[in-house]
């Protein structure tokens, strides 16, 4: 089921975009977001989490949306962008501080630095996508070292 979403995902961000070289960057990045997710939520299941990615496919629809429509910003684009990027994004920061909680007496003290700088990135006035990609990644590789 949940794939079947997410190829209607995908291809509904084709039509709204003639962007068929990104779409395996873009199930990349949807995979990282589950990643994360999993390494701290469920570290010893190999069950994969379908909503998680679904939320994040349905945020990365709603940015396709809304790059496409530079000229014309709609506001309700803006609002539907904005509302899936602050699901994604809370759980993002949820994740890193519970890994965080959990994890801190094996880290070493830049990988704390490190993912505490993140986690405090992610404030309520942030509204970035491709950084965010990029906090998921970093924090990905951090959290790697000790699951």
């Amino acid at each position: 089921m949940g794939y079947i979403k997410t190829m209607m995902v995908i291809f509904e961000y084709r039509k709204t975009r003639d962007a068929t070289s990104t779409l395996p960057a873009i199930a990349m990045k949807a995979n990282e977001y589950e990643l994360l997710l999993r390494k701290i939520y469920f570290p010893n299941s190999a069950q994969k989490q379908d909503n998680s990615t679904q939320l994040y496919l349905t945020m990365q629809q709603e940015y396709g949306k809304l790059s496409l429509n530079r000229e014309e910003r709609n506001l309700q684009d803006e609002f539907q962008f904005r509302k899936s990027f602050l699901m994604v994004r809370n759980y993002v920061q949820l994740a890193i501080n519970d890994g965080l909680k959990n994890l801190k007496v094996n880290m070493g003290i830049e990988d704390v630095a490190k993912l505490s700088y993140m986690a405090a990135m992610l404030n309520r006035n942030f509204f970035d996508k491709p950084s965010l990609d990029q906090i998921i990644i970093k924090a990905n590789s951090v959290f790697k070292h000790y699951n």
